[in-house]
Protein backbone atom coordinates (compact mmCIF):
# COMPACT_ATOMS: atom_id res chain seq x y z
CA UNK A 1 0.00 0.00 0.00
CA UNK A 2 2.80 2.37 0.94
CA UNK A 3 4.64 1.38 -2.23
CA UNK A 4 1.55 2.10 -4.36
CA UNK A 5 1.11 5.49 -2.66
CA UNK A 6 4.76 6.31 -3.26
CA UNK A 7 4.39 5.48 -6.94
CA UNK A 8 1.34 7.73 -7.19
CA UNK A 9 3.17 10.59 -5.49
CA UNK A 10 6.16 10.18 -7.79
CA UNK A 11 3.94 9.98 -10.86
CA UNK A 12 2.02 13.08 -9.78
CA UNK A 13 5.28 14.94 -9.09
CA UNK A 14 6.64 13.97 -12.49
CA UNK A 15 3.46 15.23 -14.11
CA UNK A 16 3.78 18.51 -12.23
CA UNK A 17 7.41 18.87 -13.33
CA UNK A 18 6.46 18.08 -16.93
CA UNK A 19 3.62 20.60 -16.81
CA UNK A 20 5.91 23.21 -15.28
CA UNK A 21 8.54 22.59 -17.96
CA UNK A 22 5.89 22.79 -20.65
CA UNK A 23 4.65 26.07 -19.21
CA UNK A 24 8.19 27.45 -19.06
CA UNK A 25 8.93 26.40 -22.63
CA UNK A 26 5.66 27.91 -23.85
CA UNK A 27 6.33 31.10 -21.90
CA UNK A 28 9.88 31.29 -23.26
CA UNK A 29 8.61 30.82 -26.82
CA UNK A 30 6.01 33.50 -26.28
CA UNK A 31 8.68 35.79 -24.83
CA UNK A 32 10.88 35.09 -27.87
CA UNK A 33 8.01 36.02 -30.16
CA UNK A 34 7.43 39.26 -28.26
CA UNK A 35 11.16 40.01 -28.31
CA UNK A 36 11.26 39.37 -32.08
CA UNK A 37 8.24 41.61 -32.63
CA UNK A 38 9.81 44.39 -30.58
CA UNK A 39 13.18 44.06 -32.31
CA UNK A 40 11.47 44.06 -35.71
CA UNK A 41 9.59 47.23 -34.71
CA UNK A 42 12.86 48.84 -33.61
CA UNK A 43 14.44 47.87 -36.94
CA UNK A 44 11.57 49.45 -38.89
CA UNK A 45 11.84 52.61 -36.78
CA UNK A 46 15.59 52.82 -37.44
CA UNK A 47 15.04 52.33 -41.18
CA UNK A 48 12.43 55.08 -41.18
CA UNK A 49 14.73 57.39 -39.22
CA UNK A 50 17.64 56.70 -41.55
CA UNK A 51 15.56 57.21 -44.69
CA UNK A 52 14.24 60.54 -43.38
CA UNK A 53 17.78 61.70 -42.57
CA UNK A 54 18.94 60.81 -46.10
CA UNK A 55 15.95 62.55 -47.69
CA UNK A 56 16.47 65.64 -45.51
CA UNK A 57 20.08 65.88 -46.70
CA UNK A 58 19.00 65.78 -50.37
CA UNK A 59 16.17 68.30 -49.84
CA UNK A 60 18.52 70.69 -48.05
CA UNK A 61 20.98 70.53 -50.95
CA UNK A 62 18.19 71.28 -53.42
CA UNK A 63 16.94 74.14 -51.25
CA UNK A 64 20.41 75.71 -51.17
CA UNK A 65 20.51 75.87 -54.99
CA UNK A 66 16.97 77.04 -55.75
CA UNK A 67 16.25 80.59 -56.87
CA UNK A 68 12.46 80.30 -57.03
CA UNK A 69 10.21 81.14 -54.03
CA UNK A 70 7.59 78.66 -55.31
CA UNK A 71 10.15 75.84 -55.47
CA UNK A 72 11.48 76.81 -52.07
CA UNK A 73 8.00 76.72 -50.58
CA UNK A 74 7.46 73.17 -51.83
CA UNK A 75 10.86 72.00 -50.61
CA UNK A 76 10.20 73.56 -47.21
CA UNK A 77 6.93 71.65 -46.92
CA UNK A 78 8.73 68.39 -47.70
CA UNK A 79 11.47 69.22 -45.20
CA UNK A 80 8.95 69.86 -42.46
CA UNK A 81 7.18 66.58 -43.21
CA UNK A 82 10.43 64.58 -43.16
CA UNK A 83 11.54 66.23 -39.91
CA UNK A 84 8.26 65.28 -38.26
CA UNK A 85 8.52 61.72 -39.61
CA UNK A 86 12.04 61.46 -38.20
CA UNK A 87 10.98 62.71 -34.78
CA UNK A 88 8.05 60.27 -34.73
CA UNK A 89 10.41 57.39 -35.53
CA UNK A 90 12.87 58.61 -32.91
CA UNK A 91 10.16 58.70 -30.25
CA UNK A 92 9.37 55.05 -30.95
CA UNK A 93 12.93 53.86 -30.33
CA UNK A 94 14.19 52.65 -26.94
CA UNK A 95 16.52 54.83 -24.90
CA UNK A 96 16.29 53.10 -21.51
CA UNK A 97 16.00 56.46 -19.81
CA UNK A 98 18.89 57.84 -21.83
CA UNK A 99 18.51 60.91 -24.03
CA UNK A 100 19.30 61.69 -27.65
CA UNK A 101 19.59 65.48 -27.47
CA UNK A 102 21.72 65.78 -30.63
CA UNK A 103 19.19 64.01 -32.81
CA UNK A 104 16.19 65.72 -31.26
CA UNK A 105 17.82 69.11 -31.58
CA UNK A 106 18.80 68.50 -35.20
CA UNK A 107 15.37 67.38 -36.41
CA UNK A 108 13.68 70.19 -34.49
CA UNK A 109 15.99 72.73 -36.11
CA UNK A 110 15.34 71.34 -39.58
CA UNK A 111 11.59 71.63 -38.98
CA UNK A 112 11.87 75.10 -37.53
CA UNK A 113 14.17 76.29 -40.30
CA UNK A 114 11.70 74.96 -42.89
CA UNK A 115 8.93 76.97 -41.20
CA UNK A 116 11.02 80.14 -41.17
CA UNK A 117 11.98 79.79 -44.82
CA UNK A 118 8.48 78.89 -45.98
CA UNK A 119 7.04 82.03 -44.41
CA UNK A 120 9.33 84.18 -46.54
CA UNK A 121 8.81 82.05 -49.64
CA UNK A 122 5.03 82.30 -49.25
CA UNK A 123 5.43 86.07 -49.50
CA UNK A 124 7.51 85.76 -52.66
CA UNK A 125 10.80 86.49 -50.87
CA UNK A 126 14.07 84.57 -50.92
CA UNK A 127 15.99 84.21 -47.62
CA UNK A 128 18.96 86.34 -46.65
CA UNK A 129 22.71 85.97 -47.16
CA UNK A 130 23.25 83.29 -44.51
CA UNK A 131 20.65 81.00 -46.04
CA UNK A 132 22.93 79.05 -48.44
CA UNK A 133 25.55 78.50 -45.76
CA UNK A 134 23.01 77.32 -43.22
CA UNK A 135 21.36 74.94 -45.68
CA UNK A 136 24.66 73.32 -46.67
CA UNK A 137 25.70 72.99 -43.02
CA UNK A 138 22.43 71.28 -42.18
CA UNK A 139 22.80 69.01 -45.21
CA UNK A 140 26.27 67.93 -44.08
CA UNK A 141 24.92 67.22 -40.59
CA UNK A 142 22.07 65.19 -42.09
CA UNK A 143 24.58 63.00 -43.97
CA UNK A 144 26.54 62.45 -40.75
CA UNK A 145 23.35 61.64 -38.85
CA UNK A 146 22.30 59.16 -41.53
CA UNK A 147 25.69 57.42 -41.48
CA UNK A 148 25.62 57.13 -37.69
CA UNK A 149 22.06 55.78 -37.70
CA UNK A 150 22.86 53.35 -40.52
CA UNK A 151 25.68 51.86 -38.47
CA UNK A 152 23.54 51.51 -35.34
CA UNK A 153 21.26 48.79 -34.05
CA UNK A 154 18.55 49.43 -31.48
CA UNK A 155 19.10 46.83 -28.76
CA UNK A 156 16.19 45.08 -27.10
CA UNK A 157 18.25 44.02 -24.09
CA UNK A 158 20.18 47.25 -23.48
CA UNK A 159 18.43 50.30 -24.93
CA UNK A 160 20.30 52.78 -22.75
CA UNK A 161 23.63 51.54 -24.12
CA UNK A 162 22.39 51.92 -27.70
CA UNK A 163 21.22 55.47 -27.10
CA UNK A 164 24.48 56.48 -25.39
CA UNK A 165 26.60 54.90 -28.14
CA UNK A 166 24.72 56.67 -30.94
CA UNK A 167 24.86 60.00 -29.13
CA UNK A 168 28.60 59.53 -28.59
CA UNK A 169 29.14 58.82 -32.31
CA UNK A 170 27.28 61.97 -33.24
CA UNK A 171 29.11 64.01 -30.64
CA UNK A 172 32.45 62.91 -32.07
CA UNK A 173 31.52 63.72 -35.67
CA UNK A 174 29.40 66.85 -35.47
CA UNK A 175 30.70 70.31 -34.70
CA UNK A 176 28.08 72.06 -32.53
CA UNK A 177 28.46 75.17 -34.68
CA UNK A 178 27.41 73.22 -37.78
CA UNK A 179 23.78 73.22 -36.65
CA UNK A 180 23.22 76.45 -38.59
CA UNK A 181 23.95 79.76 -36.94
CA UNK A 182 20.38 80.93 -37.28
CA UNK A 183 19.14 78.57 -34.56
CA UNK A 184 18.58 81.35 -32.04
CA UNK A 185 16.32 83.15 -34.49
CA UNK A 186 13.95 80.23 -34.96
CA UNK A 187 10.81 79.61 -32.97
CA UNK A 188 11.00 76.61 -30.66
CA UNK A 189 7.59 75.07 -31.31
CA UNK A 190 6.01 73.87 -34.56
CA UNK A 191 2.34 74.29 -33.63
CA UNK A 192 1.76 77.51 -35.56
CA UNK A 193 3.45 76.66 -38.84
CA UNK A 194 1.54 77.76 -41.97
CA UNK A 195 -0.22 75.13 -44.06
CA UNK A 196 1.49 74.82 -47.42
CA UNK A 197 -0.80 73.65 -50.21
CA UNK A 198 0.97 71.93 -53.08
CA UNK A 199 0.49 68.92 -55.32
CA UNK A 200 2.64 66.21 -53.80
CA UNK A 201 3.83 63.16 -55.72
CA UNK A 202 1.03 61.02 -54.27
CA UNK A 203 -1.92 63.26 -55.04
CA UNK A 204 -5.00 61.34 -56.19
CA UNK A 205 -5.18 62.81 -59.69
CA UNK A 206 -1.58 61.73 -60.36
CA UNK A 207 -2.20 58.16 -59.23
CA UNK A 208 -5.35 57.99 -61.32
CA UNK A 209 -3.82 59.55 -64.42
CA UNK A 210 -5.22 58.15 -67.64
CA UNK A 211 -2.82 56.02 -69.68
CA UNK A 212 -2.18 58.14 -72.77
CA UNK A 213 -0.58 55.81 -75.33
CA UNK A 214 -3.22 53.10 -75.03
CA UNK A 215 -6.19 55.40 -75.67
CA UNK A 216 -8.42 53.99 -78.40
CA UNK A 217 -6.05 51.09 -79.04
CA UNK A 218 -7.82 47.81 -79.96
CA UNK A 219 -7.92 44.91 -77.51
CA UNK A 220 -5.60 42.06 -78.45
CA UNK A 221 -6.23 38.38 -77.86
CA UNK A 222 -4.30 36.31 -75.34
CA UNK A 223 -2.77 34.39 -78.26
CA UNK A 224 -1.45 37.59 -79.83
CA UNK A 225 -0.21 38.78 -76.43
CA UNK A 226 1.72 35.52 -76.01
CA UNK A 227 3.69 36.25 -79.18
CA UNK A 228 4.61 39.68 -77.81
CA UNK A 229 5.55 38.20 -74.45
CA UNK A 230 7.84 35.61 -76.06
CA UNK A 231 9.55 38.32 -78.12
CA UNK A 232 10.08 40.45 -75.01
CA UNK A 233 11.43 37.47 -73.05
CA UNK A 234 13.57 36.35 -76.03
CA UNK A 235 12.23 32.82 -75.83
CA UNK A 236 9.87 30.45 -77.66
CA UNK A 237 6.14 30.73 -77.09
CA UNK A 238 6.19 27.17 -75.76
CA UNK A 239 8.44 28.33 -72.90
CA UNK A 240 5.63 30.51 -71.51
CA UNK A 241 2.20 29.70 -70.14
CA UNK A 242 -0.79 31.95 -69.36
CA UNK A 243 -0.71 32.98 -65.69
CA UNK A 244 -3.87 35.00 -65.18
CA UNK A 245 -4.74 38.61 -65.87
CA UNK A 246 -3.76 41.89 -64.20
CA UNK A 247 -6.29 44.60 -63.40
CA UNK A 248 -5.41 48.22 -62.66
CA UNK A 249 -4.38 51.25 -64.68
CA UNK A 250 -2.91 49.02 -67.40
CA UNK A 251 -4.99 45.82 -67.68
CA UNK A 252 -2.70 43.08 -68.94
CA UNK A 253 -2.26 39.40 -69.68
CA UNK A 254 0.42 37.72 -67.56
CA UNK A 255 2.65 34.87 -68.72
CA UNK A 256 5.28 32.95 -66.81
CA UNK A 257 7.96 30.35 -67.41
CA UNK A 258 11.10 29.07 -65.78
CA UNK A 259 12.61 32.10 -64.04
CA UNK A 260 10.62 34.62 -66.10
CA UNK A 261 7.39 36.63 -65.84
CA UNK A 262 6.00 38.88 -68.59
CA UNK A 263 2.88 41.04 -68.77
CA UNK A 264 1.38 42.43 -71.99
CA UNK A 265 -1.25 45.18 -72.14
CA UNK A 266 -4.70 44.09 -73.31
CA UNK A 267 -5.08 47.34 -75.23
CA UNK A 268 -2.51 47.68 -77.96
CA UNK A 269 -0.57 44.56 -76.96
CA UNK A 270 2.52 46.34 -75.58
CA UNK A 271 4.96 44.61 -73.23
CA UNK A 272 4.49 46.23 -69.81
CA UNK A 273 6.83 44.37 -67.49
CA UNK A 274 9.46 41.65 -67.86
CA UNK A 275 11.39 40.16 -64.97
CA UNK A 276 13.88 37.29 -65.01
CA UNK A 277 15.48 35.70 -61.97
CA UNK A 278 18.83 33.95 -61.98
CA UNK A 279 22.25 34.39 -60.44
CA UNK A 280 24.39 36.61 -62.67
CA UNK A 281 28.06 35.74 -63.04
CA UNK A 282 31.17 37.88 -63.42
CA UNK A 283 31.00 41.08 -65.45
CA UNK A 284 32.51 40.44 -68.88
CA UNK A 285 32.18 43.77 -70.72
CA UNK A 286 32.05 47.56 -70.42
CA UNK A 287 28.90 49.53 -69.58
CA UNK A 288 28.79 50.99 -73.11
CA UNK A 289 28.29 47.49 -74.52
CA UNK A 290 25.31 46.82 -72.24
CA UNK A 291 23.78 50.17 -73.21
CA UNK A 292 24.04 49.27 -76.89
CA UNK A 293 22.60 45.80 -76.18
CA UNK A 294 19.62 47.41 -74.44
CA UNK A 295 19.13 49.97 -77.21
CA UNK A 296 19.08 47.26 -79.88
CA UNK A 297 16.68 45.16 -77.79
CA UNK A 298 14.23 48.07 -77.62
CA UNK A 299 14.38 48.47 -81.39
CA UNK A 300 13.78 44.73 -81.86
CA UNK A 301 10.56 44.81 -79.81
CA UNK A 302 9.26 47.97 -81.48
CA UNK A 303 10.48 50.78 -79.19
CA UNK A 304 12.48 53.23 -81.29
CA UNK A 305 13.55 56.83 -80.75
CA UNK A 306 14.91 56.44 -77.21
CA UNK A 307 18.05 57.94 -75.69
CA UNK A 308 19.90 56.36 -72.74
CA UNK A 309 20.05 58.73 -69.78
CA UNK A 310 21.25 57.19 -66.50
CA UNK A 311 22.46 53.75 -65.52
CA UNK A 312 22.82 51.80 -62.32
CA UNK A 313 24.35 48.35 -61.82
CA UNK A 314 23.34 46.12 -58.93
CA UNK A 315 23.84 42.38 -58.37
CA UNK A 316 25.17 41.90 -61.89
CA UNK A 317 22.33 43.67 -63.72
CA UNK A 318 22.97 47.00 -65.47
CA UNK A 319 19.67 48.95 -65.50
CA UNK A 320 19.52 51.67 -68.15
CA UNK A 321 16.90 54.42 -68.15
CA UNK A 322 15.83 55.35 -71.67
CA UNK A 323 13.84 58.52 -72.43
CA UNK A 324 11.89 59.09 -75.63
CA UNK A 325 13.35 61.92 -77.70
CA UNK A 326 11.18 64.30 -79.73
CA UNK A 327 13.50 66.32 -81.92
CA UNK A 328 16.00 67.94 -79.53
CA UNK A 329 13.78 67.48 -76.48
CA UNK A 330 14.45 64.55 -74.15
CA UNK A 331 11.09 63.48 -72.69
CA UNK A 332 11.86 62.29 -69.16
CA UNK A 333 8.12 61.70 -68.79
CA UNK A 334 8.27 58.87 -71.36
CA UNK A 335 10.65 56.49 -69.62
CA UNK A 336 11.53 52.87 -70.33
CA UNK A 337 13.90 50.80 -68.18
CA UNK A 338 15.97 47.91 -69.47
CA UNK A 339 18.12 45.63 -67.29
CA UNK A 340 21.00 43.73 -68.90
CA UNK A 341 22.90 40.83 -67.30
CA UNK A 342 26.56 41.82 -67.23
CA UNK A 343 27.84 38.27 -67.70
CA UNK A 344 26.23 37.48 -71.08
CA UNK A 345 24.01 40.41 -72.13
CA UNK A 346 20.70 38.66 -71.42
CA UNK A 347 17.76 41.03 -70.96
CA UNK A 348 16.66 40.60 -67.33
CA UNK A 349 14.26 43.52 -66.92
CA UNK A 350 11.89 45.65 -68.98
CA UNK A 351 9.58 48.33 -67.57
CA UNK A 352 7.53 50.47 -69.97
CA UNK A 353 4.90 51.93 -67.61
CA UNK A 354 6.23 55.50 -67.79
CA UNK A 355 6.20 55.50 -71.59
CA UNK A 356 2.78 53.86 -71.90
CA UNK A 357 1.28 56.27 -69.35
CA UNK A 358 2.67 59.53 -70.70
CA UNK A 359 3.58 59.22 -74.37
CA UNK A 360 1.52 61.12 -76.89
CA UNK A 361 2.22 63.03 -80.09
CA UNK A 362 3.55 66.44 -79.08
CA UNK A 363 4.31 69.62 -80.97
CA UNK A 364 6.72 71.90 -79.13
CA UNK A 365 6.63 75.65 -79.84
CA UNK A 366 9.74 77.76 -80.07
CA UNK A 367 10.93 78.57 -76.51
CA UNK A 368 9.64 81.96 -75.38
CA UNK A 369 12.75 82.41 -73.25
CA UNK A 370 16.26 81.97 -74.62
CA UNK A 371 18.76 79.65 -72.97
CA UNK A 372 20.92 82.65 -72.05
CA UNK A 373 18.04 84.35 -70.24
CA UNK A 374 16.94 81.09 -68.58
CA UNK A 375 20.49 80.56 -67.30
CA UNK A 376 20.09 83.65 -65.12
CA UNK A 377 17.62 81.67 -62.97
CA UNK A 378 20.40 79.24 -62.03
CA UNK A 379 21.92 79.85 -58.60
CA UNK A 380 25.08 81.96 -58.69
CA UNK A 381 27.16 79.28 -56.94
CA UNK A 382 26.54 76.73 -59.71
CA UNK A 383 28.69 76.52 -62.83
CA UNK A 384 26.74 75.47 -65.94
CA UNK A 385 28.61 72.81 -67.95
CA UNK A 386 25.90 71.68 -70.39
CA UNK A 387 22.56 72.97 -71.66
CA UNK A 388 19.82 70.94 -73.37
CA UNK A 389 16.03 70.75 -73.74
CA UNK A 390 13.92 68.38 -71.66
CA UNK A 391 10.30 67.57 -70.88
CA UNK A 392 9.86 66.78 -67.19
CA UNK A 393 6.88 65.64 -65.12
CA UNK A 394 5.32 68.02 -62.62
CA UNK A 395 4.22 66.89 -59.13
CA UNK A 396 0.58 67.40 -60.10
CA UNK A 397 0.73 64.90 -62.97
CA UNK A 398 1.36 67.36 -65.82
CA UNK A 399 4.51 68.08 -67.78
CA UNK A 400 6.61 71.14 -68.57
CA UNK A 401 9.29 71.77 -71.19
CA UNK A 402 12.47 73.14 -69.69
CA UNK A 403 16.06 73.98 -70.30
CA UNK A 404 18.11 71.34 -68.52
CA UNK A 405 21.27 72.86 -67.07
CA UNK A 406 23.89 70.38 -65.92
CA UNK A 407 25.83 72.23 -63.22
CA UNK A 408 28.93 71.76 -61.10
CA UNK A 409 29.06 72.82 -57.45
CA UNK A 410 32.11 74.16 -55.64
CA UNK A 411 32.37 70.75 -53.96
CA UNK A 412 32.47 69.05 -57.41
CA UNK A 413 28.98 67.63 -57.12
CA UNK A 414 26.67 67.61 -60.13
CA UNK A 415 23.23 69.24 -60.04
CA UNK A 416 20.52 69.42 -62.70
CA UNK A 417 18.51 72.65 -62.76
CA UNK A 418 15.35 72.85 -64.88
CA UNK A 419 14.05 76.24 -66.03
CA UNK A 420 10.68 76.61 -67.79
CA UNK A 421 11.18 77.57 -71.46
CA UNK A 422 7.93 79.56 -71.41
CA UNK A 423 8.43 81.61 -68.24
CA UNK A 424 12.13 81.48 -67.37
CA UNK A 425 11.19 80.33 -63.85
CA UNK A 426 12.97 77.47 -62.13
CA UNK A 427 10.83 74.31 -62.30
CA UNK A 428 12.89 71.67 -60.52
CA UNK A 429 16.29 70.69 -59.14
CA UNK A 430 17.81 67.21 -59.05
CA UNK A 431 20.96 66.12 -57.24
CA UNK A 432 23.05 63.58 -59.14
CA UNK A 433 24.26 60.79 -56.88
CA UNK A 434 27.25 58.86 -58.21
CA UNK A 435 28.43 55.56 -56.80
CA UNK A 436 30.30 52.47 -57.93
CA UNK A 437 27.01 51.19 -59.36
CA UNK A 438 26.31 54.22 -61.55
CA UNK A 439 24.38 57.49 -61.39
CA UNK A 440 20.97 58.12 -59.86
CA UNK A 441 19.01 61.32 -59.29
CA UNK A 442 17.04 62.57 -56.31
Amino acid sequence: MKKRMLIRILSFSAALVAAALGFLIKSERKADRYRLQIETTYSHMLDSLNESAQTISILLQKASYTTSPAQLSGLSAQLLGEAQTAKAALSGLPTGGGELPTLNRFFSQVGNYAVSVSQKAAGGEMPGEDYDTNMMKLSAVARTVSEAIGNSSALYNDPAHWARTLEQKLGEKIDPDSFAGAAAELEENLEDYPTLVYDGPYSDHLLEKEVQLLKNKPTVSETAALKTAAAAAQCDESDLRPDGEIDGRIPAYRFSGKGVTVSVSKQGGYPVLLRKTRTVGTNKAEESEWIETARQYLRDIGFDGFRPTYTFTDEGVCVINFAFTAGETVCYTDLVKVGVATDNGEIMLLETGGYLTNHTDRTFPQPAVSAAVAAKAVHHSLQITKTSLALIPTPGGGEVRCYEFLCQTKENREVLVYVDTATGIEADILILIKSDGGTLTR
